[in-house]
């Protein structure tokens, strides 16, 4: 079988091997599937498509501890491609005007989809704001006048596509006819009460009903102190709110500066972006949020 392949190939014009290495840094396996190893082509093409995009997901969702796995697969991620590089080194048979089209077409929507795709399933935000903090920090000014920024973390997209948000998740939302917030805004806070919860606030600590929420162990540890400048819903222990369908009640970690669900209500289901996820190093093009 090998044979016949490289007797077809001294048949036609051919580019040195060193092209088909080339052409396999921008498209994985594009120098199999050019040389007529079309299979071989696919499989490498999607093996490292699919083992990218666990790369990213290790590093990013909260269902994986720690960085380690996410180091573990890059390294088994570059060694995959380093092979799949070495077998590229092969003659291929030169591509006419029109292949040479379709082979950067096809290498710019596979760039665009690696980027805006994953954008589907992961959004990069940065926090310019204290509401969060100490979870997520906000943007500080440091003892030499120098403004630090804030931490940047991972919304997860997905996280609510086949189950509903859950009390004790910190949530990114659209402001979007929610009254007193901006309409072009994101926040970030974090859901206290889900639909049909009973909420009051007792000493600073979070009751529903006649219980205090001690689970998620955050919320059980959460200091509920209301800043006098704002009416709140929650404002003392005689204040009751109920949760209706569809709906959630959020709070900021940093209870005594957050403009929240006690100044200005629940957000509905409908505007929730997703969970956020862990806090990462500062990435290009993060989009700020509230």
């Amino acid at each position: 079988m090998r044979d016949d392949q490289q007797n077809k190939l001294e048949s036609v014009k051919i580019y040195r091997p060193w092209v088909g290495v080339v052409l396999s840094i921008f498209v994985s396996g594009a120098s199999q599937f050019l040389a007529g190893q079309k299979r071989q082509g696919i499989i490498w093409f999607l093996s490292l498509l699919f083992s990218g995009l666990f790369v990213v997901w290790c590093l990013t969702s909260a269902l994986v501890p720690g960085d380690l796995p996410a180091v573990i697969a890059w390294l088994f991620s570059i060694t995959l491609w380093m092979v799949m590089l070495v077998k590229s080194y092969q003659p291929i048979p030169k591509l006419r005007p029109s292949t040479w089209c379709i082979y950067i077409l096809f290498a710019i929507i596979i760039h665009l989809f690696l980027i805006d795709g994953a954008r589907l399933f992961f959004r990069p935000f940065d926090m310019p704001t204290a509401s969060m903090s100490p979870t997520i920090h906000g943007k500080s000014r440091q003892p030499n006048g120098t403004i630090k920024g804030g931490d940047h973390f991972i919304v997860e997209r997905y996280a609510y596509w086949f189950k509903k948000p859950l009390r004790g998740d910190v949530i990114a939302f659209r402001a979007t006819g929610i009254p007193r917030l901006q309409t072009d805004q994101i926040y970030l806070k974090r859901i206290v009460g889900i639909p049909g919860d009973v909420l009051s606030v007792r000493n600073g600590h979070l009751f529903n009903g006649d219980n205090p929420i001690t689970e998620p162990v955050v919320l059980a540890k959460l200091l509920v102190i209301n800043p006098p400048v704002y009416q709140s819903y929650l404002a003392s222990s005689n204040d009751v709110f109920k949760v209706s369908d569809g709906q959630y009640f959020v709070i900021g970690d940093n209870t005594t500066n957050s403009f929240d669900s006690r100044f200005w209500g629940t957000v509905p289901e409908t505007n929730i972006i997703g969970r956020a996820s862990k806090i990462w190093w500062p990435l290009d093009h993060a989009g700020n949020i509230q």
